[in-house]
């Protein structure tokens, strides 16, 4: 409805940019209303954004008070990346013109959602993080990306995800895999020793071994290791068959 007012007050060569929220139960359906708004002013140009900041809860210190008052907030910034990806995912194919804003703190981020068909991306937490000079980093670092992806222009990467940029669930493979490192990257640490699943320990040079009969492959060490020393390997079938998820 407020789409409506908006686009009936408007002036026709005055571009039109709605800021969308993904805090809903399907973002499709919501789409789908904007669109048969759009479609009654078919000479104004307009398109959306997602997506928005998420409610969230936060305390901060509260006069005459024993504990701090809680108030609501938009969360925004790199925590909401996951959420923005998939909602972009879900309206690709929708042809409505999206913008991408949520999240994005990399021009690898950047990349991900043109990927997945939005027509521009937005920074804003990151440029207040590091400066107006940043987006010269974000140019730079897209441009060699593309290069090495054998993108000859951004016009290319967009929607170069699509038609079908969520696997399915079913499709994924089951066979856990396992972590392997480089031992002259590691530095030594013990941090992927706190494996919940007790599958690392550390040998007498200090890097990690990996016991393929309690590793279920969940990856957190290669994820947290602040090095990048851990990465996931597949199995031999020998590590595989001494897998003991009992």
């Amino acid at each position: 409805k407020i789409i409506d007012w908006v686009m009936e007050a408007s002036d026709d060569d005055n571009p039109k940019l709605f800021k969308l929220t993904a805090a809903v139960t399907a973002i499709q359906p919501v789409i789908k209303a904007i669109k048969e708004v759009f479609a009654r002013y078919p000479n104004k140009k307009t398109s959306v954004t997602l997506a928005n900041s998420f409610p969230s809860l936060a305390f901060r210190k509260a006069a005459n008070r024993r504990w701090e008052e809680g108030v609501v907030i938009g969360m925004s910034g790199e925590g909401v990346l996951p959420i923005s990806n998939l909602t972009l995912a879900k309206v690709s194919g929708t042809g409505i013109t999206v913008s991408g804003n949520g999240g994005a703190m990399t021009y690898k981020d950047a990349a991900n959602f043109l990927a997945l068909g939005a027509q521009t991306v937005q920074f804003c937490t990151a440029v207040m993080k590091y400066g107006l000079g940043y987006v010269n980093e974000l140019h730079s670092g897209l441009s060699y990306l593309m290069e090495e992806r054998g993108f000859r222009s951004v016009k290319e990467l967009i929607g170069s995800a699509l038609p079908n940029p969520i696997t399915d669930f079913g499709a994924l493979s089951p066979t856990k895999k396992l972590p392997h490192v480089v031992a002259a990257l590691c530095q030594h640490c013990g941090n992927c020793t706190r494996c919940p699943y007790q599958a690392i320990v550390l040998d007498s040079r200090g890097v990690p071994t990996f016991d393929a009969s309690h590793c279920v492959g969940c990856s957190l060490c290669a994820q947290k290791c602040f090095a990048g020393a851990i990465s996931m390997r597949d199995r031999t079938p020998q590590e595989l068959a001494a897998l003991n998820e009992g």
